[in-house]
């Protein structure tokens, strides 16, 4: 098995399967790569599959860096039937005639979808209220107040359609809920629907194809300085090095977040930058001795 430089940590591409949640599956990623410290950028409903990138030992200090770019979703949605949840998992709350619509109609319906949009984030959802999550609050008799968010939606796309269901995929903004964009397609059409076979095909950098559902593939974990690829990077000289680890900031040649690497290319903290100075604000190196803490 591929050894994890000390201090460093690692991110593992994982593609995770339906019936588990993302912090189960995390967990034995993490454990499969002997960490006990580790996290997952973004979640996945436990009955979605697809791009979950766990974070193994210091990488969960790039969390924020990773979690807020676009994903990409497969899904199918299911007409007729309308659930409390919005997928296929929930209770039925409301059954009417399945409609299937042409190709022609589908994609007239998706084109008034795409771009900006207000969604409200579902009852039945991670999000924290009071401490509590809306899920758990609903699931205990409650009716929670739910927020309504700015979302975007682009590049559409009619993936199959048969007897009462279609299948789509569709690039969202962080944030977006493909639940809710089922439920919103069924109450275009008329009558109702739910999304059921959820995956996500990407997120931000990372593709499904680089994902493994295994939790031991070697070609699906990646060096923190690779999971950062979506950022400009800077290499730095062995005193910026020394400079950067102590908190230190050094001079700066771009603007906004920056990844520093040290001269092998591995990745030291992330900067963000005015273009004059750049002053470390996760630091990766510091902590060597509690790499696999």
């Amino acid at each position: 098995m591929t050894r994890i430089p000390e201090g460093r940590g690692a991110v593992y591409l994982l593609d995770k399967s339906p019936g588990v949640t993302s912090r189960k599956a995390a967990a034995a990623a993490a454990s499969a790569w002997g960490f006990r410290k580790f996290g997952h950028a973004g979640t996945l409903d436990p009955s979605a599959a697809g791009v979950l990138p766990v974070l193994l030992g210091n990488a969960t200090r790039l969390s924020s860096y990773l979690t807020g770019h676009e994903k990409r979703y497969s899904f199918d949605v299911v007409t007729g039937v309308e659930t409390d949840t919005l997928d296929a998992e929930g209770k039925v709350v409301r059954k009417s005639a399945p409609v299937t619509p042409s190709t022609a109609e589908l994609a007239a319906l998706l084109a008034e979808l795409e771009g900006h949009q207000m969604q409200k984030v579902p009852v039945f959802s991670a999000l924290k209220l009071g401490g509590r999550t809306a899920c758990s609050i609903a699931r205990g008799g409650g009716a929670p107040e739910m927020p309504v968010r700015s979302i975007e939606t682009r590049d559409w796309e009619i993936l199959g359609i048969s007897e009462g269901r279609f299948r789509l995929a569709v690039t969202v903004s962080p944030g977006a809920y493909i639940r809710a964009l089922a439920a919103s397609i069924g109450e275009r059409l008329g009558c109702g629907a739910h999304a059921d076979r959820i995956v996500r095909e990407a997120s931000g950098p990372f593709d499904r194809s680089e994902c493994s559902t295994e939790f031991d593939c070697e070609r699906a974990l990646i060096s923190p300085a690779a999971a950062m690829r979506g950022y400009p990077a800077v290499t730095l000289d062995p005193e910026e090095v020394e400079r950067v680890v102590h908190g230190n900031p050094v001079n700066g040649v771009v603007i906004g977040t920056v990844a520093l690497l040290d001269g092998d290319g591995e990745l030291i903290a992330i900067g963000e930058s005015d273009g004059r100075s750049t002053r470390p604000v996760a630091v990766l190196a510091r902590a060597a001795k509690d790499a696999r803490a």
